[in-house]
């Protein structure tokens, strides 16, 4: 088995070598290597650093909207903001998945777009066009949030096509692009919340247009990929080709997104405002390793796309080695940031919080398990893993929700995300022959790549 450390390849003549951790040029060069392709842990280093600067701000934005809403203006703000996050993967039907399978093979990006950019359309624009009756079924009375949902629904098509070109952006490895698309959705809100804050203005309203304009402008680098390709195309058979496709990873990716997001959704009308709250304020300290570690996926799934399945174990050792760590330094620290930063009001967090970041270790490395299988043309692999823990979720929300409300939900979320970890773990050691070790055991390679990846984020991190 050769890790990301030691991988060792014979290029086609004039191609660079590529040695995991290094892109070294080979000794006869009749082209100009692919400067995009660059080195593995520079890519994690920079998506880490987006990550990392992406937490931090939900640190600081997280106890200025807890001051300044409460725990029930809080679970108000979750109310639109879980939607916004929720409905596009759905809505989506896997269809920008097919991104990763189809340009790192040389499809042109005029082709992907035009073909699955339509369909996607067409969805946008149903879900827009019942934007009120959603909105209404969903804002149990509350005005504001039915406004705000309201434009939520509407802005679909932009956010569905958005959706598809970062997935492509990451399939063709623009990784400034891709670092400005993981980076805006966390700026833009961190600078108007942080303001209106210290004008007094900051409310529910206010602070849910934000993270909307966040998520609208992201797309944006997107777009610039778009005005230097030609015009885009509308080939049938490869929109069918891609929504087949789709189909089978959105069923795996609905049932994830299910387990990650049916708690919040559910509590909008099963528990009070209150609860809501501190629940959302327990899933972003929990989700904050995520988004660190979370960066290993787009390289991954654009390189197993390639066909480098050999990159898939060490990426989930790594993960799920990292989050480990991260997490019991937050469960430590969880106490001391819900009353320092929160308010006394969020104490009553700390258990779900503890229980989540539990969780939050199964589903990292389901998650790169998810991506790589995905990218290896498995999409049923983690659809069906996904879809037991989906049961598991249902079941355990309708028995646990009422009685035992925040705590409930997260005792439920850490049973599904452990059982989908495990289901994919077993079925990609079936596929690749090799031993559950190599999944979970760290290596003196894994320490040598993690090494680089930390210099790589000192120097990008580092002033100029």
């Amino acid at each position: 088995m050769r890790s990301l450390a030691d991988r060792r390849a014979l290029p086609p003549p004039g191609a660079a070598v590529e040695t995991g951790s290094l892109t070294a040029a080979p000794e006869v060069v009749t082209e100009p290597p692919r400067t995009e392709r660059q080195r593995m842990s520079g890519i994690v280093a920079r998506l880490t650093v987006g990550g990392v600067l992406g937490a931090a701000t939900g640190f600081v934005t997280g106890p200025l909207l807890a001051r300044a809403l409460g725990a029930t203006g809080r679970g108000d703000l979750a109310a639109v903001v879980v939607p916004l996050g929720l409905v596009p993967p759905v809505l989506a039907l896997g269809i920008p998945a097919f991104a990763y399978r189809e340009l790192p093979r040389g499809r042109a990006i005029e082709e992907l777009v035009g073909s699955l950019g339509l369909p996607l359309v067409v969805i946008g624009l149903a879900a827009a066009a019942a934007a009120v009756p959603l909105a209404d079924a969903l804002a149990g009375g509350r005005e504001v949030v039915r406004t705000l949902l309201i434009v939520v629904f509407i802005s679909m098509p932009l956010l569905l096509v958005g959706g598809l070109l970062q997935m492509s952006l990451a399939a063709l490895e623009r990784w400034r692009a891709v670092f400005a698309t993981r980076l805006i959705p966390f700026v833009v809100p961190f600078f108007v919340i942080v303001a209106l804050y210290l004008l007094g203005d900051l409310t529910v309203a206010s602070a849910a247009i934000a993270t909307i304009a966040g998520s609208l402008l992201a797309v944006v680098p997107g777009v610039c990929l778009l005005a230097k390709a030609r015009r885009p195309v509308f080939r049938s058979a490869l929109a069918r080709e891609g929504v087949v496709f789709g189909v089978k990873s959105w069923i795996g990716g609905l049932a994830m997104i299910a387990n990650l997001r049916l708690d919040q959704f559910l509590m909008i009308t099963v528990v009070a405002p209150r609860v809501l709250g501190l629940y959302a304020v327990a899933t972003t300290i929990a989700g904050a390793s995520g988004l660190a570690t979370g960066a290993l996926t787009p390289p991954l799934m654009s390189r197993v796309g390639a066909g480098e399945m050999s990159l898939l174990p060490q990426a989930v050792r790594i993960t799920v080695s990292a989050t480990l760590l991260l997490n019991v330094v937050l469960a430590l620290a969880t106490p001391t940031l819900l009353s320092v930063l929160f308010g006394p009001e969020f104490r009553g967090a700390i258990p779900m919080t503890l229980i989540l970041l539990g969780a939050s270790v199964s589903y990292g490395g389901a998650s790169v398990l998810s991506s790589g299988l995905q990218a290896a043309g498995a999409p049923l692999i983690p659809s069906a893993a996904e879809g037991i823990a989906l049961v598991i979720t249902v079941v355990g929300l309708l028995t646990l929700l009422r009685p035992f409300g925040g705590v409930g939900a997260a005792i439920v979320s850490l049973v599904a995300y452990s059982t989908s970890f495990l289901v994919q773990l077993v079925m990609a050691r079936q596929r690749t022959g090799l031993p559950l070790r190599e999944f979970l055991v760290p290596t003196r390679a894994d320490g040598l790549w993690a090494r680089a990846l930390l210099s790589g984020m000192i120097l990008r991190l580092r002033p100029a």
